[in-house]
């Protein structure tokens, strides 16, 4: 599936500030119950490999964090079907700067987008790809 970032605003059809009960109503399947790598306050839609996190049991979405196969698309470009440094330099274009985090990935304050792609700097291997894109709202990593 494509899911469209609009930053600090939405992923596809989750909205950033939606309830955990509205972001169930919109998706195609069930979250997984089992949230013991990333925590109570996640939803894990598997098939769709994403996780939705919020503030809290009753809480609202603050981050939606995605992997293959599903597609994350900024600005008309996938960000996460490419190799980590085509992505790196695609989000400078819109963010000159980029907080780079040597084996994490970079994150975009400017867009509230990360790329997660720990094995990028073990090698410098150019075709080294995103392994995962979050996309949270303000204020997420403060």
């Amino acid at each position: 599936m494509k899911f469209v970032i609009k930053p600090y605003e939405s992923v596809g059809p989750i909205k950033l500030g939606m309830t955990k009960e509205g972001i169930r109503r919109v998706m195609p399947e069930e979250p997984e119950d089992d949230h013991y790598f990333r925590g109570p306050y996640t939803d894990h839609f598997v098939q769709m490999s994403f996780f939705a996190y919020y503030t809290g049991e009753d809480g609202v979405c603050e981050a939606i964090e995605f992997s293959d196969p599903s597609i994350a698309i900024l600005e008309g470009k996938p960000i996460n079907e490419v190799p980590f440094i085509e992505a790196k330099n695609w989000l400078e274009k819109f963010d000159p700067e980029l907080k780079e985090e040597r084996f994490e990935g970079v994150t975009s304050n400017k867009l509230g987008v990360g790329l997660y792609a720990p094995n990028y700097y073990d090698d410098e291997d150019p075709t080294i790809p995103v392994e995962a894109v979050i996309v949270f709202r303000k204020g997420y990593y403060d």
